[in-house]
Formats: C-alpha cells, structure tokens, sequence
C-alpha cells in the first residue's frame, strides 16, 4: 500500500449551503492512479466524512464524531478528519479535545505540504509513490495549503489562515480566495463574534444565564454583500435572542438595525413566544453550543 499519498486533480468540493464556512468541508483528494489500494481507501473515508456532515447539519454532533472517528481510523495520517472532529468537540463544548484535534491537524497538513511542496529535497520526497512535475505539485500544494487554512481558522489562528488562504489563492484555488475577506471581516467586526452559519455570528462576551436553563445571547446578522473597504460603512441586524435549554426553543426579544455604520432603529419584541429552529439554522446551532451541558 503506498501510504501518505493523496494525489491529484480528482478533487471535490463538498460544502453545506447552511453551515458556516468554519463547517464547510474541506477539498478532498483522491488518488490518481484507480489501482492504488490507498485510493479505495480514501473513497470510504470521504464518505465517511460526508455521513458526518450530515450528522452535523441535523444537530447530531454525537454521530457525526462517531463517523469521523471510523474516518480517522481507518487515515490515522490524514489531518482532514481531525480537523472536522475538533469543530464538532468544539460544538458541544468539548475544547480540550477540539484544541488537541486541531492540533495534530495542523501537523498533519505541516508534514504534507513538506512532501510534496515543488522546492522540497529528495530527502523529504522518499515517501511519495508518484513523481509530481512542478504544475501538478503547486496544485496539490494549493490544496494543502487551503485546508490547513480552514484548520487554522477554526483554532482561531486567523493570521496564520490568512498567510495560507494567500498563498492557496495565489497557487490557483478559488475558494481560498474568497476566505481571505472571511479573515479580513473577522478582524473588522472584532473576534469576539463567532461564525455559526453564513454571515451569521454570536457574541461570545455577552453571554447571560439567567438560570440553569435560560440562556440570553446576542446574534449578529450581516448583509450578503461583499465585504467592504477598511473606510467603507456596513449594513447588519443584531438580535437578542433568548434560549430555552430545557425545551430546545428560543424566542427574539429585541432587534437593532445597523445600516451605514450606524444605529438606525431599535424594536423590542413584548411577549413573544418561544418556537423551535429549523435544522440547520444559526439558533440551532446556538442552541447545540450553549445548551450542551443540560443534554
């Protein structure tokens, strides 16, 4: 079995449409040679992977550790499953074993991109199967580079996502490009807002227990629009939201409506009942973050 090899040009993006980029898949290579046992190998732990995507998206973030976990098994040495388990840990508040996958992770894609980065020595080559020209290896590279942006942004490591979403751009992967104005807007907002699905955030610095089971929580809305200039203004909704963890139901309590970077009005929400989110949504995911404890 030729092991450590991920190959070229057979790659996928699988991406969940309501999850946050910080819960997007990452590019998933394959193998190029169909005879290499290792790319059969890969196949069941992208689906792996995918299955626990799917978990994640339902709010089943148990299963979907238990899917990784067959993943990671079966590729003790690929980073792409550690990465994914450590924001699924991170989700029910378990951030010594989500600091800890998100870790190795990062070491992980350390070592690959060392193998097969187009300048790397023979030395560091003699574990690859197959000899890459200098196009296809800054390919890979890219990819590599990417992924391990996504691991360091999820460890909160944005300078160090940055340098690789840059590096990934430059090398000719678009996704990567588009992840740099997501670190841009991070540092514009202030890292006190944590992503829960696209261009939704919650402030983690006003965070209020009433009880046991009631949790209030602030949850930022931003317009789709691209983000704008260090000088230019932006559009968003902050919303108070309160949670109910005993019922998995939340109700809106306020509203403020921020439009040219500044506070143009403000609704309080009197006697509003408490529903249950959609599967998928920011207040489910907020629900599962804050709640975790009383399951």
């Amino acid at each position: 079995m030729k092991k450590k090899l991920l190959g070229l040009l057979f790659s996928a993006l699988f991406a969940v449409s309501t999850v946050s980029s910080s819960l997007a898949a990452f590019n998933l290579e394959v193998p190029a040679e169909p005879w290499d046992e290792y790319r059969i190998q890969f196949k069941q732990y992208s689906k792996l992977l995918l299955a626990s995507y799917d978990r994640a998206f339902a709010d089943d973030y148990e299963g979907a550790i238990r899917e990784v976990n067959k993943a990671i098994e079966l590729l003790p040495e690929e980073g792409i499953g550690f990465a994914e388990r450590g924001k699924y840990y991170r989700m029910i508040n378990n951030t010594t074993q989500a600091d800890k996958d998100f870790k190795t992770a990062i070491t992980l894609f350390d070592h690959a991109i060392e193998r097969y980065h187009p300048t790397a020595d023979n030395k560091q080559k003699q574990n690859v199967a197959t000899k890459f020209n200098p196009t296809d290896a800054s390919r890979l590279v890219a990819t590599l580079r990417y992924q391990r942006g996504e691991a360091n942004f999820n460890f909160e490591y944005y300078k160090q996502a940055s340098d690789d979403y840059a590096a990934s751009c430059q090398g000719g992967h678009t996704a990567a490009c588009s992840r740099i104005w997501d670190v841009k807007s991070m540092e514009k907002r202030g890292l006190q807002w944590v992503p829960l699905v696209a261009r939704q955030f919650y402030d983690r610095k006003r965070v209020e227990r009433s009880s046991p089971t009631v949790v209030r929580v602030w949850v930022r809305r931003e317009d789709p629009q691209p983000v704008q200039p260090e000088s230019g203004t932006e559009n968003y909704i902050q919303q108070h939201i309160e949670l109910n963890c005993s019922t998995l139901e939340f109700r809106l309590i306020e509203a403020l409506v921020i439009s040219n970077g500044s506070q143009q009005m403000t609704e309080k929400v009197i006697g509003s009942v408490f529903t249950k989110p959609t599967i998928g949504s920011a207040i489910s995911k907020l629900l599962a973050i804050q709640c975790s404890h009383n399951r």
